[in-house]
């Protein structure tokens, strides 16, 4: 007797106009015009429909992106605030207005979603508690790693675990500069360059290479994993700026290539926290040495699980709008849903380079990170 023969069967619903999740953006440069482009796509997500688009320069924007069609455009605040949009992604950049409009937004009535890390380092715990009293959604995926996933991870996929340590490449450029360095044995200046034509990197790079952009998303990272309230000026910083040919060449040397590391090692007993970002020497072969190009990478240590990887492309439009796209769906498709606020406790003390660590000052100015 032959054995019974399985068929899968795909059955394919449309949805509802009125059904979907309706989405207005704020701010069309390199990831506003990347979910624009996605959400009205042939294959855009079914749940999402993008409705109304704003910015400054509406009247030209819109002209340079003639595929993003059928949506309306603004150059008023007013009329997004006021509209009929479900959701409301902000991809405007910067402290202000960025913060005010994600406020308004969400006293509007409005889930938000942004990729803004500097918003959410400074405003973050107020705003998130604001989401929660007005009974809608703050998410905030794209405003760290791209398109890796490491809010998820740490908030939900970890959320069991009393976690301890994260370690991670958080700025898609710098390594990109970095890895370029270390792979062709040009300069600072040309691999720069070279981000810059690709996307990757911004017309003036200083905040990436300087470590202020990582160092805001670390602070986002120590609320989100130990429930510590951190600012980014709290976080000590050594720029990555000054890496030369002859610093990758000795790197090289010993086995070693040279990473922007992001650091936070939290000792709840003591209630102390270790925090700073760093150019770093990492071995070839770790998971940090293997990150090539605008990727980003990170080591996430729990008391009972241990270490825990996560990767994922860390710069440009395409990665961020996958952020972005993938927290419009989570609300699209519980859009009752209510995150609780966090609560948020000051540390005792805030320590930067720790000597004491696998991460041990070495006379060449670099950190060596024997354990990554």
């Amino acid at each position: 007797m032959s054995p019974p023969r399985f068929e899968s069967v795909h059955t394919v619903h449309a949805v509802p106009s009125a059904a979907r999740c309706r989405i207005a953006i704020l701010g069309v440069g390199t990831v506003g015009s990347s979910v624009a482009r996605r959400l009205t796509h042939a294959d855009a997500v079914r749940e999402l429909e993008l409705t109304q688009v704003f910015d400054r320069r509406a009247d030209q924007k819109r002209l340079a992106h003639p595929d993003v069609a059928g949506v309306s455009w603004t150059s008023r605040i007013d009329d997004v605030l006021r509209g009929d949009a479900d959701v409301v992604v902000e991809t405007v950049g910067g402290l202000d207005p960025a913060a005010d409009w994600i406020r308004d937004a969400l006293l509007a009535g409005k889930s938000v979603v942004t990729a803004n890390k500097q918003v959410m380092a400074r405003d973050g715990e107020r705003l998130l508690r604001l989401a929660a009293r007005q009974g809608r959604q703050l998410r905030f995926e794209a405003a760290i790693g791209g398109a890796m996933p490491i809010v998820r991870a740490v908030a939900d996929g970890l959320a069991g675990d009393r976690l301890t340590r994260i370690v991670a490449i958080l700025n898609g450029t710098t390594n990109a500069v970095l890895s370029r360095m270390d792979a062709t044995g040009c300069s600072l200046e040309d691999a720069i360059r070279d981000a810059q034509s690709r996307g990757y990197a911004e017309r003036d790079p200083r905040l990436d290479l300087d470590g202020d952009d990582a160092r805001a998303k670390l602070a986002i990272l120590c609320a989100v994993a130990f429930g510590l309230r951190v600012t980014p000026a709290d976080i000590a910083v050594r720029s990555s700026a000054s890496v030369s040919v002859a610093d990758m060449d000795a790197a090289r040397r010993r086995g070693a290539t040279i990473r922007q590391l992001a650091c936070a090692s939290c000792d709840a007993d003591r209630s102390t926290l270790t925090a700073w970002v760093a150019p770093t020497l990492v071995s070839r072969h770790s998971l940090f040495g293997r990150a090539a190009g605008p990727q980003n990478a990170a080591i996430v240590t729990g008391a009972h699980a241990g270490q825990v990887g996560v990767f994922g492309a860390g710069a440009g439009g395409d990665a961020t709008a996958v952020a972005v796209i993938s927290d419009l769906v989570a609300i699209a498709r519980d859009r009752a849903a209510v995150v609780p606020p966090p609560v948020l406790t000051r540390p005792r003390a805030i320590l930067g380079f720790d000597s004491s660590s696998d991460f041990t000052l070495q006379t060449s100015d670099f950190f060596l990170a024997e354990a990554v």
